[in-house]
């Protein structure tokens, strides 16, 4: 298995959505999902090859999906190990707009206030750990040139590619904690509910498996939308903070990245 390592810097405090959720409180992963990952990486690789990236805006009329395709798996970016992070809640209440003036006005007309009610969540972090797998390594090359690109980055935030690694991952059982999220029937069914972890509702993609291709290029470099459905979702756990006790899995592993086998293949669907 092959492992593209992104080192992804943050130019500002990000918000990665938590949905299901509240429409005024606006609460944030403290990660980057995996979805959220393979969009910014197909984005970056159109920008690489001068093509228009699409609109990240709400859009209700059904708007295609740009990811990577199926054949390489974004599995999230993390907060790399001693460095800063956090989540930070603060309040957006108030005027929307910075030239309000109705309150002020010395005759009132038919204008309503259009306020901001809102409690929101910003994920702060110094630099982001980000993994892709591929059982090949043909069309990684692609990827190395996204070095110093970078673009919008979830609801809130904007980042760039600091360094892209590669590195080539054995299966192993090993006792680790894992380098991404894990899907949490994984530690169930292995009597493995240790504690340590946190626990959150995710999606993956729902691919349209007779539309794939094996093609270098084809999904990646182009502005071909990317063959999905739909969304389904999932229970992870994410360790955060590690204690005495990790649990033994499967796990695609050079000795520091561990990627479980189950996660790989529960977003191959």
């Amino acid at each position: 298995m092959y492992c593209l390592e992104f080192k992804i810097k943050p130019t500002a405090a990000m918000t990665f959505r938590i949905l299901p959720g509240s429409i005024l409180n606006i609460a944030t992963y403290p990660f980057v999902p995996p979805t959220t990952l393979s969009g910014f990486l197909r984005r970056l690789a159109m920008l690489s090859v001068e093509l228009d990236i699409p609109e990240t805006r709400i859009n209700k009329d059904n708007p295609p999906i740009y990811a990577l395709p199926p054949r390489y798996l974004a599995l999230g970016a993390y907060p790399s190990v001693n460095t800063c992070c956090g989540v930070h809640r603060t309040y957006r209440k108030g005027m929307r707009e910075f030239n309000h003036d109705s309150f002020s006005r010395l005759y009132q007309d038919e204008d309503k206030a259009n306020f901001q009610l809102h409690t929101w969540e910003y994920f702060i972090a110094e630099e982001l750990v980000g993994y892709v797998v591929t059982e090949s390594s043909q069309g990684l090359e692609y990827f190395q040139r996204l070095e110093s690109y970078g673009c919008k980055f979830g609801k809130e935030g904007y980042a760039f590619i600091g360094e892209v690694k590669q590195h080539q991952l054995e299966q192993r059982t090993i006792a680790a904690y894992p380098s991404t999220i894990l899907p949490m029937e994984t530690l169930l069914e292995n009597g493995q509910f240790t504690g340590g972890c946190d626990i959150y509702n995710l999606y993956r993609y729902q691919w349209l498996s007779h539309l794939r291709s094996d093609s270098d290029r084809e999904g990646l470099l182009d502005n071909t939308p990317t063959p999905i459905e739909g969304f389904v979702p999932f229970v992870a756990a994410y360790f955060s903070h590690k204690s005495n006790y990790p649990p033994e899995l499967n796990y695609y592993t050079n000795g520091e990245i561990n990627i479980p086998v189950s996660l790989i293949n529960l977003l191959r669907g």
